[in-house]
């Protein structure tokens, strides 16, 4: 038969090992949530920004919907609750002289929105407008 040592002290942990180990758990359970928290953040900063572009994007859109000029130069307004100001400038390119026979027209887009957060971004493109007929 087999008998097993009957000294108690070497049973178990002692309470050092004891509170070692569960430093160590409380360490790393800090850790992983530092991370998920920073993710969290990271992943709610990119859905804000996104917004933020698809709002300037509709904004482009709404401002100047098709490539006839528009009644006004500057446009504002309000799409996906951020609010945006549009304005159309003259793009300076060369066009071949005075005999011109291109019905396109070149125009620089400046598109400033703000989100309800406060965030802003400007969009700066080129559009090409149909030139009115001279009378």
């Amino acid at each position: 038969m087999l008998t097993l040592p009957s000294d108690k002290a070497s049973a178990g942990f002692t309470l050092l090992e004891t509170l070692v180990a569960l430093a160590i758990v409380a360490v790393s359970l800090v850790a992983i949530a530092a991370l998920m928290g920073s993710s969290a953040r990271g992943s709610r900063k990119l859905e804000q920004h996104v917004a933020l572009v698809q709002a300037g994007y509709n904004a482009l859109w709404l401002a100047f919907p098709s490539r006839l000029p528009p009644p006004s130069r500057a446009q504002s307004g309000e799409t996906m609750a951020h609010a945006w100001r549009a304005q159309m400038q003259p793009f300076a390119v060369d066009l071949g002289g005075a005999d011109n026979a291109s019905v396109w027209l070149p125009q620089k887009i400046l598109v400033q929105v703000r989100s309800p957060s406060g965030a802003t971004m400007e969009l700066e493109t080129i559009r090409l407008f149909r030139r009115q007929a001279e009378r």
